[in-house]
C-alpha cells in the first residue's frame, strides 16, 4: 500500500527536475501548462463538484497579480525587502483572492444555473473596467511594472507553478473522498434532498468558492512576478477565464485527473499549431475545429470516453444471456 501511494510522487519528482534537464522553451511551455492545470482544477471545484459554471475564474487570477504589484510599488518596506518582500506580497495576493471570494459568495451564490455563469462573467468585466478607469492606481491600459529585484527566475516560477498545480490536484483528490466532497455532490445532484439531510447548501458552495479562488490568486501573483509586467489583457483576459472551463470539460469535469488531461491536451494543440505546424488555414480555426470534434465524440470528456470504451467493448463481446424457455401450449 505504501508503494502504491508513493507512485504519484515519481512523475512529480521527474517534473521537478525539468529546469535542469530540459531545454528552456520546453520548460516555459510546461510552466504555462501548470498554470492552466491550476486554474482548471480550481474551476472544477465549482464546475465539476457542484455543477456551477464559473466564467470569472480569471478575476481571482488578476486580483492576486494586481494586489501583489500594488503592494510592491506602494509599500516601500516590502520593496526594500527584496525577495522576502515579493513573497509577502504574493501571499497577500492569495489572501486577497480568498477574502474577495468569501464576500462575493453572498451575492453570486444566490444565482442559479446560467445566471451564476453570467454573474461571474460580469464580475470579470467589472474588474476589467475598474482597472482601466483607475490609471493612477492600476496603470490602466499601460499596465504595471516591478523592479528587476522582484522578478522570479524561470526556474523558480516553474517550481512554484508545479507546486500550485500539484497542490490543486491533491486538494481535489482529497475532497473527492471527503465528507465535504460528498456534500458537494449531494448539493449538485439534488439541493432539496441535500437540505433535508442537513447539508447547508450555501456554506458548502462558499467553501468551494474560496478553495478554488486562493490557489488561483497565488498563481496570478507568481505569473506576474515572473513576467515583471501585468495589464488587463494579460491577467484579466477573457481567454484566461474560458480556457480553464474548456480544459476541465475536455478532460472530464468532475474527475480528479480530468483538468490535467484537458490542460495538457489544450496546451499541446496550442503549441503544435503555433510553433511547429505551418498551415494555410489560420491556427485558431483549426484549434476550434479540433475542440468541436473532441466535444462531439467525447461529450463527457476524454477520461470518461476512455473509461467507457473498454466497458462498451466488454459488453459487446460478452454472449447474450439465454432467453427463458417459452412454456409449451397444448
Amino acid at each position: 500500500m505504501s508503494v502504491r501511494r508513493a507512485l504519484p510522487a515519481v512523475p512529480l519528482l521527474l517534473l521537478a527536475a525539468g529546469p535542469w534537464i530540459l531545454p528552456r522553451d520546453l520548460v516555459t511551455a510546461l510552466l504555462f501548462t501548470f498554470l492552466l492545470i491550476t486554474l482548471a482544477s480550481n474551476y472544477d471545484l465549482l464546475g465539476g463538484f457542484l455543477g456551477l459554471y464559473n466564467l470569472g475564474q480569471a478575476s481571482f487570477f488578476g486580483l492576486g497579480a494586481y494586489v501583489t504589484f500594488l503592494l510592491l510599488l506602494r509599500v516601500p518596506l516590502l520593496a526594500a525587502l527584496g525577495p522576502a518582500g515579493s513573497t509577502v506580497a504574493a501571499l497577500a495576493g492569495g489572501a486577497a483572492a480568498a477574502i474577495s471570494a468569501v464576500l462575493l459568495a453572498y451575492p453570486l451564490l444566490r444565482l442559479r444555473g446560467a445566471y451564476f455563469a453570467v454573474g461571474t462573467f460580469a464580475l470579470l468585466l467589472l474588474l476589467r473596467l475598474t482597472v482601466d478607469n483607475l490609471p493612477q492606481l492600476t496603470g490602466g491600459s499601460h499596465g504595471l511594472y516591478v523592479s528587476a529585484q522582484h522578478y522570479l527566475s524561470l526556474r523558480a516560477a516553474y517550481l512554484l507553478t508545479l507546486s500550485l498545480a500539484a497542490a490543486s490536484l491533491l486538494l481535489n483528490a482529497l475532497l473527492a473522498s471527503s465528507r465535504l466532497g460528498m456534500a458537494m455532490t449531494a448539493v449538485r445532484e439534488n439541493e432539496l434532498a441535500a437540505a433535508a439531510a442537513g447539508v447547508d447548501r450555501f456554506r458548502v458552495q462558499q467553501v468551494a468558492f474560496v478553495l478554488g479562488a486562493t490557489p488561483t490568486g497565488l498563481a496570478g501573483a507568481v505569473f506576474g512576478l515572473h513576467s515583471g509586467y501585468i495589464d488587463v489583457s494579460v491577467v484579466l483576459g477573457i481567454e484566461r477565464s474560458l480556457f480553464p472551463v474548456i480544459a476541465a470539460m475536455i478532460g472530464g469535469s468532475g474527475l480528479v485527473w480530468g483538468p490535467v488531461v484537458g490542460a495538457v491536451t489544450l496546451r499541446a494543440i496550442d503549441v503544435a499549431l503555433k510553433n511547429y505546424m505551418q498551415l494555410p488555414v489560420p491556427a485558431p480555426a483549426i484549434y476550434g475545429g479540433i475542440l468541436v470534434v473532441m466535444s462531439l465524440t467525447m461529450p463527457k470528456g476524454i477520461l470518461a470516453g476512455l473509461t467507457r470504451a473498454p466497458q462498451a467493448a466488454a459488453r459487446s463481446g460478452s454472449p447474450a444471456p439465454p432467453r427463458p424457455a417459452r412454456p409449451r401450449t397444448r
